[in-house]
């Protein structure tokens, strides 16, 4: 019996998804974890995985779709089962035939219509194109798709062949010139210009990041304490270590010490009831389509230089738009930084289903007094946000408290 192929549900907020397009073709041989296609949600591109062996036998969605969660997308089955397949699709078509007058809702569970010629061509040429342009990002392929431009008369500049997205702004470019200025429209076209549609962010993007704050916002009670910490002892560790072979940032070591903390800390990871004993982190991206927040798994158990080198790729993936369910899952904790814009402190919303998340400022040379002295010192302000519900403010200052002392003696955090 075929295995159907369903649009996945791959976060709370997802109703329904772009089904971007198919990796393999009606006849294809499959195996069981091969990639099959690629499904854009709210919130990333991901790879969609087949859950059984076998020869796809029909397809039911086409690359571009729109489709609601749950939706059949298609058919796994036996060699012998496609000429079973197209011979029941024939008989549906028939008898649709030889009722013209059947109710309309009738039809629409029948064969689809006809597509004239031409319009199977060019959805085949697209397709055809998507295939051979695996190379280009799921962004890159997007927005060609929405302007209708042929990946094939792209020239590339990447490696390997691939097309970037300068290589995509250049020909776009090209065509507006060619072709001249035209109205302003309100959708995507040929003629706009990429740069306006990359600033513009996915409606669906969008609104799962206001459906998520507002829940947030709405549910989570919150209250926040703000810290100082000396970092001077972090800065000469990743500047002793920034021309090894594992260099590390402050960001892997805010996300190690975090972990370090929650350890002795057992109410930040209160929503976590099944995995108790491991400690993921969530840490904020920010992309061109809006705020990703990947987690770096059992945390506890990496090194700095793991967790860097973790962060570094997830970071990579967040913005390619190719995160999968798994990375993009809820942690124990959230870290989000906005030290490099050069905030001195915030304050963060905690993220729906956790108890904390740490807001990091920047680290900035400051006036302070030691042994009774005023001296400088390089110095980082975190504001942790918590759920009244679950933690109050002696307990938050107690993690902030262990937390600064862990951080301003890091040694303890690379023997780890």
């Amino acid at each position: 019996m075929a295995t159907e192929i369903i649009m996945p549900k791959l976060s709370d907020t997802m109703t329904e998804g772009l089904f971007a397009c198919w990796k393999k073709k009606v006849g294809d041989h499959i195996e069981r974890g091969d990639v099959i296609g690629e499904v854009e949600t709210d919130k990333a591109t991901m790879e969609l995985e087949a859950f059984a062996s076998g020869i796809l036998i029909k397809t039911m969605v086409n690359g571009g779709e729109n489709v609601p969660v749950g939706t059949v997308l298609g058919l796994i089955g036996e060699a012998g089962e496609i000429a079973e397949t197209v011979a029941v699709s024939q008989s549906a078509s028939l008898a649709t035939e030889a009722r013209p007058s059947a109710p309309e809702i009738a039809q629409e569970t029948s064969s689809p219509p006809e597509v004239p010629e031409a319009a199977m061509s060019h959805r085949e040429m697209i397709y055809e194109a998507e295939m051979t342009h695996e190379k280009a990002s799921p962004l890159v392929r997007r927005l060609a798709r929405e302007q209708g431009i042929d990946l094939e008369q792209v020239q590339h500049s990447g490696p390997e062949g691939r097309i970037t997205m300068e290589d995509l702004t250049a020909f776009a470019g090209q065509q507006q010139e060619k072709h001249g200025a035209e109205a302003p429209s309100t959708t995507p076209s040929a003629e706009m210009p990429i740069a306006s549609i990359k600033s513009t962010m996915p409606p669906s993007m969008r609104q799962a990041i206001a459906t998520t704050v507002t829940r947030s916002w709405q549910t989570i009670p919150h209250f926040s304490v703000t810290i100082e910490i000396d970092m001077g002892a972090c800065r000469e560790i990743i500047r002793e270590l920034k021309e090894s072979p594992h260099p590390i940032g402050y960001n892997a070591l805010v996300i190690k010490a975090c972990a370090s903390t929650l350890l002795r800390f057992p109410r930040f990871r209160s929503n976590v009831s099944a995995d108790i004993e491991d400690i993921h982190i969530n840490f904020a991206v920010s992309t061109s389509d809006g705020l990703q927040m990947p987690a770096v798994r059992r945390c506890q158990r990496l090194s700095v230089a793991e967790i860097q080198a973790e962060s570094s790729r997830l970071a990579e993936k967040s913005r390619s738009g190719r995160l999968t369910s798994e990375e993009m899952a809820e942690g124990s904790f959230s870290v989000s930084n906005l030290g490099m814009y050069g905030v001195d402190e915030f304050t963060a919303l905690i993220m729906p289903g956790q108890t904390g998340i740490l807001a990091v400022g920047a680290i900035i040379e400051r006036p302070v007094v030691r042994t009774g002295l005023l001296a400088v010192a390089a110095t980082m302000r975190v504001t942790l946000s918590s759920d009244h519900r679950t933690v109050d403010g002696a307990y938050a200052a107690s993690f902030l408290a262990e937390l600064r002392s862990v951080l301003e003696k890091p040694v303890s955090l690379l023997m780890q």
